[in-house]
């Protein structure tokens, strides 16, 4: 019962304010039933004089129990909490943003009340921080905690924390272990080297306070020249990344942080940057099958929770049209034909693959037509929410498409630890 207590507690803070009672009565006495019927000790002599009172007690709460179960599946109240919200609250909890910078242009380290303001008025479902906002381990947690104070729905807290090149978290006086490179790991091709590296960055980003890491990459090395990936990758052979990756995410897992698989649909053999610029990859699709495809069908093989979207284009399938925007690739290929059921997020809306060719309520609105859940780092967010609002009040972006993600966010965000 001890552990029930504390993990209703945790659901409080997750569900506060005026919808918050019903979702914790709900959960609690679900717990409760989990736990009464594990129940296999004898209980202890009680006094003859308390039997009538604990009697009535035991009863009531088993009315309670049926009443409430009966009623309500958590799935339920997710569904009711979302047909509860309003549009704006929708429309910032799809959004998942990097605040930089403060007012003054200086590297935002802590928050003052002119950035509280984007709490306020986005109410954002998640935030990542970057090198900028990093200092020590004390001023991280502090932020952390700075942040979610402002969240009327806990913040998805997010770090891109790979490993080797790509470790925001060993810059300034932090205190944080440096792991290997993908490529460094996967040479050894042993998979206990893996799960090492994704338990020790489990570990230490739960205690700073993240939730979350945008990691592992999933991409195939295939190609030497590939200005973006090279040995972010565990290796060139589609097994032996699927197999690292799984291991690394499920070790992180375990430690209470949720993985990101990333760059769906393989972003390894490719000559340009989607950082900078438009990407296609011109391959035939049975060779997408064998190599890109392959490790990110076993991450849906294995429920990823959350699966992060490249922006390339694939011109065997949607020529054209960037995956983050396609919904040939999200929902036809990712979510039908393959039955991916978790989260997903865009890779950053500020790259220049993105923002060279559609505005920020563009893409986002684009984004959500296509089945995307998230919206990471749309160069202006506020424009990005209020074509989100506008483009359901209008009639453009059906409120069932919207409610879908903001469904599937909550059912993550209850299941962290």
């Amino acid at each position: 019962m001890v552990n029930s207590v504390r993990h209703s507690k945790s659901l409080l803070w997750f569900f506060p304010g005026k919808h918050g009672r019903q979702w914790i009565t709900t959960a609690f006495i679900l717990m409760l039933v989990f736990n009464l019927a594990g129940c296999t000790q004898t209980p202890e002599p009680v006094e003859d004089g308390s039997k009538a009172g604990g009697a009535k007690v035991e009863e009531a709460v088993q009315e309670e129990i049926q009443e409430v179960t009966k009623e309500k599946t958590p799935e339920e109240v997710i569904k009711q909490q979302v047909a509860e919200m309003s549009l704006e609250e929708k429309a910032g909890q799809v959004l998942f943003l990097a605040l930089r910078h403060n007012q003054e242009g200086q590297p935002l380290l802590e928050l003052d009340e002119e950035d509280k303001r984007i709490f306020q008025e986005l109410k954002p479902g998640g935030i990542i921080l970057f090198s900028e906002n990093i200092h020590n381990n004390q001023q991280v947690n502090n932020l952390i905690e700075q942040m979610q104070a402002e969240a009327a729905i806990p913040l998805f807290m997010a770090v891109d924390q790979e490993g080797g090149r790509v470790s925001r978290l060993t810059v300034g006086e932090m205190d944080f272990s440096e792991t290997p490179s993908a490529r460094a790991i996967g040479q050894t091709e042993d998979v206990d080297k893996a799960l090492e590296a994704g338990k020790t960055l489990g570990k230490e980003l739960k205690e700073l306070g993240f939730n979350m890491n945008m990691a592992p990459v999933a991409d195939v090395d295939s190609n030497p020249h590939n200005p973006v990936i090279g040995d972010r990758s565990f290796g060139n052979d589609p097994e032996l990344v699927a197999n690292m990756a799984m291991a690394m995410a499920k070790s992180m897992q375990l430690e209470g942080i949720i993985p990101v698989l990333k760059h769906f649909p393989g972003h390894g053999d490719t000559d340009l940057d989607s950082h900078v610029e438009a990407v296609v990859l011109n391959h035939p699709l049975d060779r997408l099958v064998a190599v890109e495809f392959l490790p990110f069908r076993r991450g849906v093989s294995l429920n990823m929770p959350v699966i992060m979207t490249g922006h390339i284009e694939i011109k065997a399938l949607d020529e054209g049209v960037p995956a983050t925007l396609s919904s040939v690739l999200v929902t036809d290929l990712l979510r039908s034909e393959w039955g991916y059921q978790g989260v997903v997020i865009t890779d950053a809306l500020e790259m220049g693959a993105i923002r060279q060719r559609w505005t920020s309520g563009e893409a986002s609105l684009k984004a959500l037509q296509a089945g995307v859940d998230l919206l990471l780092m749309p160069e202006n967010p506020f424009e990005a929410h209020e074509a989100i609002v506008e483009a359901v009040s209008g009639g453009v972006l059906p409120v069932e498409q919207l409610d879908k993600a903001v469904i599937h966010i909550l059912e993550l965000k209850m299941k962290i630890k």
